[in-house]
């Protein structure tokens, strides 16, 4: 058995894995949309998590692993991006702004 990487297990970690995946797929798939990248810089900071381990290693991985779970229903995931990130967001407001 191989030890768990104690970083790895943070709750706050996969879920600045989750906004980045869902930043890059809006950014990808949904037409009309687009992250904000300052905003998200500041959301994933609040968290505690450096944006820069959001590009390589464990972290890239899961958010790629994210983009590729929305892309199964494109349409559906960029209303709920919009409707729960938008700039009337009920969790994130401003995450994902119109193009």
């Amino acid at each position: 058995m191989q030890a768990q990487d104690p970083e790895a297990a943070d709750p706050r970690r996969n879920q600045a894995a989750k906004l980045a995946g869902l930043a890059g797929f809006v950014n990808l798939e949904c037409p009309g949309l687009r992250s904000d990248p300052a905003r998200l810089k500041q959301t994933v900071e609040a968290l505690g998590v450096d944006p820069a381990s959001l590009e390589t290693g464990d972290l890239h991985l899961t958010a790629t692993r994210y983009i590729a779970a929305y892309q199964k229903d494109v349409a559906a995931n960029c209303r709920k991006a919009e409707a729960t990130f938008g700039p009337q967001g009920s969790i994130l407001p401003g995450l994902i702004v119109p193009r």
